[in-house]
């Protein structure tokens, strides 16, 4: 047998089915996670398509290069890395980037990757090249778990949202943050690669979708995406897709408004978090783990951990 499906503690279930679907490698077999892809893609895939995420657990996925062959086996085409944003990503090959530069005691709250730009990729595969010793977990949530349980707590919130679109507002860091090692680490300057303020709305339009950029001074920037529609569609599910959550514990630095500029209601986002507090399952990382995960439909956040941490990942549209 090729695999095993198998199950982890800390996993969650909805209905007959797990989340994330744990598997092994099966009896008798060299434990070579690309070899793997090449021979059950069809499987594999199917159970994506049901599962939303698959844990790859106690495989030989020993370096990058182990990585990226995991990757190009399932045949996606890459999603260009952005150079551009308000974050710090490290290139390690052609395929595989840091998952996030931002020091590893930093929080960073619940997103799908890339949702607030024009498109967003499909699929995102992370690799464990080095647990935190302490913590450090990734979490995932399933959206359209989140989505059904809004609809039932807060459905005037979700029909007005839906109807009118969202707003996505977010502050850059200052000058004198820049390229340190915080989660939002870049100035609109560094940001946008450019101290031009008319260049900077531009390309901010391009690459985001921006509505609007307001210019704080020191290079901090409020930059507001949208108006978003929170929910999309991925075949049979449904899935909240806006982050309604600052980047850390705080909303200092991001807030929401509906399309008629009217404030999303305190109310809501203490249900949201509430809901996502519920459903997430905490993936403790061991090394060698590859993590594939349905971006339209999940999503992840990292928990505070202690260095050396290295979850490295891969995009595919």
């Amino acid at each position: 047998m090729e695999f095993i499906e198998s199950r982890v503690a800390e996993e969650q279930r909805f209905g007959d089915a797990a989340f994330p679907k744990t598997v092994l490698p099966g009896d008798g077999t060299d434990g070579d996670l690309a070899k793997l892809v090449l021979t059950e893609r069809e499987t594999l895939i199917a159970a994506l398509d049901r599962y939303s995420a698959l844990l790859f657990r106690g495989f030989k996925v020993n370096s990058v290069a182990d990585f990226e062959l995991v990757v190009e086996a399932f045949g996606w085409e890459a999603y260009p890395v952005p150079q551009k944003g308000m974050t710090t990503r490290t290139k390690f090959s052609d395929r595989v980037y840091s998952t996030n530069d931002a020091a590893p005691e930093y929080l960073i709250n619940f997103h799908h990757e890339m949702s607030l730009r024009p498109t967003m990729p499909s699929k995102v595969l992370f690799y464990c090249s080095e647990p935190s010793p302490q913590g450090g977990e990734t979490s995932l949530v399933s959206s359209d778990v989140v989505l059904q349980t809004m609809e039932q707590r807060m459905p005037e919130f979700v029909a007005k949202a839906a109807k009118l679109g969202l707003f996505y507002c977010m502050i850059s860091a200052s000058d004198a943050e820049a390229g340190s090692p915080i989660v939002i680490n870049k100035s609109w300057k560094s940001a946008l690669g450019t101290q031009d303020e008319a260049e900077a709305v531009k390309r901010a339009t391009e690459m985001l979708s921006c509505n609007s950029i307001r210019f704080l001074g020191e290079g901090r920037a409020e930059v507001t995406v949208g108006p978003l529609n929170p929910i999309g569609v991925s075949g049979e599910k449904r899935a909240w897709l806006v982050p309604l959550l600052g980047y850390n514990e705080t909303m200092e630095n991001v807030s929401n408004k509906f399309s008629d500029g009217s404030a999303v209601p305190e109310e809501a986002l203490r249900i949201y978090k509430e809901i996502l507090d519920e459903n997430h399952v905490n993936i403790k990382w061991q090394k060698g783990d590859v993590l594939l995960f349905d971006n339209l439909v999940v999503q992840h956040a990292r928990r505070p951990g202690e260095p050396p941490r290295l979850i490295l990942g891969s995009l595919c549209k």
